[in-house]
């Protein structure tokens, strides 16, 4: 009778501690995705933590250093998104560089925390009315 108790016990000591694991493991994940990668599933990623990485749009940059509000168009050339950002922006961040933020989307506004620049010496915005490869252009953000 102990060895059935104490099985019993095992058992659910193992599903608690599995059931633990899979929901930090889910909520502690964030997504790495494009504009057009958002637009496609938007309910998918309502609600969630995401990174979302692009191109800053040029001549769509503003910042209020009272309030320190940044705003900006992030684009991968096919879909574009306004990004609002409390912050001062990073040092090497200007239109037409490669950026990855995070934070969550409120509406069609990305709110983001973080705003990292990509700083590669090979890396090259592409030219006026050039479409981008979604593929490379998430190789090269991350």
């Amino acid at each position: 009778m102990k060895k059935l108790v104490y099985s019993i016990a095992g058992v659910a000591v193992l599903a608690i501690a599995g059931f633990l694991i899979y929901r930090a493991m889910n909520t502690g994940l964030v997504y790495f995705i494009t504009p057009s990668e958002y637009a496609q599933t938007p309910d998918k990623y309502a609600n969630r933590r995401i990174q979302l990485g692009g191109i800053v749009e040029p001549d769509s940059v503003a910042f209020d250093d009272q309030s320190l509000m940044l705003t900006f168009n992030i684009t991968d050339t096919y879909q574009h998104y306004l990004v609002s950002h409390r912050g001062a922006p990073p040092e090497l961040f200007k239109p037409g560089t490669g950026v990855v933020i995070e934070g969550r989307f409120d509406g069609e506004t990305f709110v983001s925390d973080e705003v990292k620049v990509k700083h590669s010496e090979v890396y090259e915005p592409p030219k006026p009315g050039e479409q981008v490869d979604l593929e490379e252009l998430k190789d090269s953000l991350y």
